[in-house]
């Protein structure tokens, strides 16, 4: 029988080779397994060592050093694109490394479903009884199926107010807000919930749903924060002006309509804050965050991420941070976008 002490050394040993493994292919593009003969020899055996103590004694600890493995993909690339190239032995060894990645992998998953006991349609974040009862609701009315996903007509506006309650209830971390969610109805990246606008006709159409929750305060879902939106210092005919300029400049898409473009102001029809579609790069959106709005806005940057997509993603805070200091080096700063200075002076009375 493996002991604890055993099972640990040997994925420990197996962790440092397969990570060893993945760099060397991943930073040099080959590999000479001639440096891994010790490794070769035993690593099969280490991974035995691990699945024969996990399968007997399921310890936490040990199952999330193994979670933490990491991905074979680029082992697995390697040895595919190089078939023809490698020697046989060199492809029988990589692939041996991956099956036992794999396996570990495997085991993990094995584990945790194992751990979840009924709740095995759940994403281990759900796995406990007070949140399957929250989305039981759900089920028996008829917006998500026995095995908690969405019915045929339940679309994402139903899902992220349906999220959104049991978020609530289950003061879910807020990066966690959303993600768990994803996860469980396989929403991707270009859907994904947080981006979901929630309109005051939507809001209404949904009264029946919300009653579900009624200890819910829904409100919150559709009342925009301070920080999500730009300040109107000018009013709007200032607003009507700026958005004419970035679209005839081609900064934002002729697409956008006006209201849209109002709503980033926290003005207009529109109850919430849809972000508008930079279609040039991210650090000329700097640029003109840098001089239209930091005289005027506190936070300006954390608005911008709010207010504004490029290839229908948020900004990086960060980055446009550092973009601007890096421009600001630089002698050409004052000339950088001489389009886009003017109509920041504009709009600011300059």
């Amino acid at each position: 029988m493996v002991s604890r002490q055993e099972a640990v050394l040997s994925f420990v040993k197996f962790n440092k080779f397969f990570k060893q493994l993945n760099y060397d292919i991943g930073v040099t593009g080959k590999v000479h397994l001639s440096q891994y003969a010790d490794e070769l020899m035993e690593f099969e055996q280490w991974v035995d060592n691990v699945i024969e103590y996990v399968l007997f004694n399921p310890d936490p600890k040990i199952i999330d050093l193994i979670s933490a493995l990491g991905s074979s993909e680029i082992i697995k690339n390697y040895a595919e694109e190089g078939k023809a190239v490698l020697e046989a032995s060199t492809y029988d060894a990589l692939s041996k490394v991956i099956d036992s990645a794999a396996k570990l992998l495997s085991l993990v998953n094995e584990s945790i479903e194992t751990s979840k006991g009924k709740f095995t349609s759940l994403p281990e974040a759900f796995a406990f009884q007070d949140a399957e009862n929250l989305f039981l609701r759900a089920v028996k009315a008829g917006y998500l199926t026995s095995d908690f996903q969405p019915k045929g007509d339940t679309d994402l506006y139903t899902l992220k107010i349906l999220g959104f309650a049991i978020g609530e209830e289950l003061k879910l971390a807020p990066r966690h807000k959303w993600s768990h969610f994803e996860e469980l109805w396989n929403i991707d990246y270009a859907n994904k919930l947080s981006s979901v606008p929630i309109s005051a006709k939507q809001f209404q159409r949904a009264k029946t749903l919300m009653e579900l929750y009624p200890e819910v305060d829904f409100n919150l879902l559709i009342k925009p924060k301070e920080d999500s939106f730009f300040t109107a210092a000018y009013g709007n005919r200032k607003i009507r002006t700026l958005y004419k300029e970035l679209v005839a400049y081609g900064y934002i898409s002729k697409e956008t309509d006006y209201d849209n473009f109002l709503s980033i102001f926290n003005l207009g029809n529109s109850k919430f804050v849809r972000p508008v579609e930079w279609i040039s790069d991210q650090r000329h959106l700097a640029y003109f965050i840098h001089h239209t709005f930091t005289k005027t806005n506190k936070n300006c940057w954390v608005k911008a991420h709010a207010c504004f997509t490029i290839n229908g993603a948020p900004p990086n805070l960060g980055t446009m941070k550092s973009g601007i200091v890096s421009l600001q080096r630089k002698p050409t700063y004052e000339t950088y976008d001489l389009v886009l200075k003017r109509i920041a002076s504009e709009y600011n009375n300059e």
